[in-house]
């Protein structure tokens, strides 16, 4: 696997809310974003295969972006410490959230 094949994936610890289809909320925390997805923390299971909406804000130097993504949960494993781990994969990420993305995934 050669560097380029690699996916950057940066933790990011921030309160966020996951609406799914039928319009339902969940307050949730991120736990780690690439450019194809994020993985969250919930209090409960959510259905695989169900497509939502995710934001956030990001502080990036002094100013703060919200970041919004479309996707589809893939996994909803529940976990000893934080209750449910979810990852949802995007399907949709909005041009100014890409370029969000884009800084916070940036090679250090």
């Amino acid at each position: 696997m050669t560097q380029k094949d690699r996916i950057t994936r940066r933790a990011v610890r921030q309160p966020a809310t996951l609406t799914m289809t039928d319009e339902s909320r969940h307050e949730v925390q991120t736990l780690d974003l690439s450019h194809g997805g994020i993985s969250l923390q919930t209090d409960s299971r959510i259905r695989l295969a169900q497509y939502c909406a995710v934001s956030f804000n990001v502080q990036l130097g002094e100013t703060s972006h919200k970041v919004l993504a479309m996707g589809q949960v893939v996994y909803s494993d529940p976990d000893a410490e934080l209750g449910y781990k979810t990852g949802v994969q995007f399907l949709h990420v909005d041009n100014d959230s890409v370029a969000v993305f884009n800084q916070l995934l940036q090679e250090k």
